[in-house]
């Protein structure tokens, strides 16, 4: 998953209200996700969870969730109590085929992501 227009948020508020921004996400995906699940940010502004053992509709049930709550949170800054505006997310679900090596599967993970990117951000791609 990847925060929609980061760079807006990096620009207008800095590096450490971005981060900020990240581990409230990654509190989310913690909240949602199931306890054998595994909850990592993946580089920059992108996070991913492994799900083993979770069928294609539970983990896109999941990050819906993820994505929804995302959606509904007023996120402000703690020192002044500004409101940062809506921040969403996009995510890329894949599912890991029989004998495909990871980057196989991170590639077509990354395509979902693009395509939630290309439809409008703000939604879960399969």
């Amino acid at each position: 998953m990847d925060i929609d227009r980061s760079k807006g948020i990096n620009d207008s508020y800095g590096h450490i209200i971005l981060d900020n921004v990240i581990k409230f996400i990654a509190s989310l995906m913690c909240q949602f996700a199931f306890p054998y699940h595994h909850v990592a940010r993946y580089g920059g502004e992108e996070l991913a969870i492994i799900m083993p053992d979770t069928t294609l509709e539970e983990a896109r049930e999941i990050c819906e969730n993820i994505r929804a709550a995302m959606e509904k949170s007023h996120l402000r800054r703690k020192a002044n109590n500004e409101v940062l505006g809506i921040v969403t997310i996009s995510i890329g679900v894949a599912r890991l085929q029989c004998g495909e090596n990871v980057e196989n599967f991170i590639i077509r993970a990354d395509k979902s992501l693009y395509q939630a990117k290309e439809n409008g951000r703000n939604r879960v791609v399969c």
